[in-house]
């Protein structure tokens, strides 16, 4: 797991071609070379260009002379720099040579994991629970790899980059940044929901559905688009709870039959659809774990350790979390704001800088939060609610960090009598960072049939944990001014 070629080759570049340096100065450094003379060599070079200076054969090997060091190897120094020199070595070489020498490093490192992994489970104390233990060897090993993980990080000149990145994408044009959601008019207002890197935050008061809209949203993208679920349970729902939810809205069988057990007598039709969901679901994966309790470092942890060992490095995932809140009102003397706002902030910084793969984010988040009491709906008319992000609960920082900030809320009597075949809840948009293709109807207010401007929305329909789209507000508005034209009484010829 090392190569004297390699490190030889890359000492020979960088002092033929000083520029190409700093291409690579963060990631490769003394550690990155097994010998030691050539350990030795690259320090010395990296403190003589880092202070903006040149270095040849002669200067280098003099500087390390006059330091004093000797080589294990009895290197005549001056000899073996200048062999290096004379090398013939390409500038455009430089980087695919580094770019090996870190690997290697890379594996000789992980070996070595292991041997710190062992002594970690040696202090450990006999009183260690379960968790305790794997949670010990993952923060090793993982931190360890997000370390080495940083070829693509550093400052870059936008300017440089820009042509290339737009020829490319004009060359490549995709129609979609993320999976595409299940209701088509919510897709072309404001694109994906599950943009990677993003947190989407639905808001609502108990009861209303937010757990039931997030879980039937993350599993038909996740069955669509073959993107693995992981799902954070903030100890509402149990794993039995979750799974006679998830197979009735998949069947769409009362999830009564299916807690008591009787949809295997409830006759052939019922029975087929159960068993048919067993086929929709066999080659896809939806993990879920109870974190109620946990603090977010614990949580976050426990995810990283989750996708990694269960999703794999690099591959995109949807991380479902149920829901936004905190076990008690404060910790270690913050306040409740405080303690949300930090998970918040961490959640964010984990899927948009930790679970980052070849520059790019692979990771997105749906979540949920409760209203306030601003959000209650009971016995109100829809002309008395407070529908904006001041109904959001807890923190600000769930606004300000949230990609998409969604109200959602059951229709009051006054909305489901005259918004009748429109649905039982509302989805209202409150934040949005990007927009999708019709971005005139997710921005521009409805004009209703009594002239009044209204902000549009989402219309779903909740039945049996199935939810469906019914268009937005300006579909509904749409089609009263086409049922009056329809019933519009028609000029009689006689009257002509």
């Amino acid at each position: 797991m090392y190569s004297l070629e390699l490190e030889q080759q890359l000492i020979a570049a960088l002092l033929q071609h000083r520029q190409k340096y700093f291409e690579i100065c963060d990631h490769i450094n003394s550690e990155t070379f097994h010998f030691e003379s050539n350990r030795t060599i690259f320090s010395f070079i990296k403190n003589i260009y880092d202070k903006g200076d040149s270095a040849d054969a002669v200067i280098l090997s003099e500087k390390i002379k006059l330091s004093g060091i000797s080589f294990e190897d009895n290197i005549n120094i001056f000899d073996y720099l200048s062999s290096l020199s004379l090398r013939k070595v390409t500038e455009d070489s430089v980087l695919p040579i580094a770019q090996e020498l870190k690997k290697l490093f890379v594996r000789r490192e992980v070996k070595g994991i292991g041997v710190d992994i062992s002594k970690a489970m040696e202090k450990l104390s006999a009183d260690a629970s379960f968790y305790e233990i794997l949670n010990s060897a993952d923060d090793i090993y993982h931190k360890k790899l997000i370390e080495f993980d940083n070829s693509d990080e550093g400052v870059c000149d936008i300017f440089k980059e820009m042509p290339n990145i737009i020829e490319d994408r004009g060359e490549n044009n995709i129609t979609e940044f993320g999976p595409s959601g299940p209701h088509p008019r919510l897709q072309e207002m404001f694109g994906s929901l599950l943009r990677p890197g993003n947190i989407t935050t639905i808001v609502a008061r108990s009861g209303v559905g937010k757990t039931n809209f997030v879980m039937d949203f993350c599993t038909k993208v996740s069955l669509s688009h073959n993107i693995p679920v992981i799902h954070f349970d903030n100890g509402e729902m149990s794993k039995e709870e979750l799974i006679m939810r998830q197979c009735s809205a998949l069947s769409q069988v009362p999830i009564r039959l299916l807690e008591t057990g009787q949809w295997r007598n409830a006759g052939d039709d019922v029975v087929s659809r159960v068993r048919d969901v067993w086929n929709k679901i066999k080659k896809y994966e939806f993990y879920y774990f109870n974190v109620g309790g946990f603090s977010v470092d614990k949580m976050i942890q426990k995810l990283k350790y989750i996708y990694y060992s269960k999703v794999g490095r690099g591959n995109p995932m949807i991380f479902s979390f149920d829901y936004i809140k905190t076990t008690s009102e404060s910790s270690n003397n913050k306040q409740e704001f405080q303690v949300v706002g930090e998970m918040v902030d961490k959640f964010k910084r984990l899927i948009q800088s930790d679970l980052v793969f070849d520059a790019e984010p692979v990771v997105s988040m749906i979540t949920s939060v409760q209203s306030n009491r601003s959000g209650i709906t009971n016995n109100r008319r829809s002309d008395s609610l407070v529908e904006d992000e001041s109904i959001v609960s807890l923190s600000d920082r769930i606004t300000q960090f949230s990609s998409h900030l969604f109200g959602l809320r059951q229709k009051t009597m006054d909305e489901l009598a005259e918004e009748e075949g429109y649905g039982t809840h509302k989805l209202t948009c409150f934040k949005y960072r990007h927009l999708g293709e019709n971005v005139h109807r997710a921005m521009q207010p409805v004009r209703l049939s009594s002239g009044d401007l209204k902000k549009n929305y989402i219309n779903l329909n909740f039945e049996n944990f199935l939810i469906t789209e019914v268009g937005d507000l300006q579909d509904m508005v749409d089609s009263q001014v086409d049922a009056d034209l329809d019933t519009e009484p028609q000029a009689n010829f006689m009257d002509l």
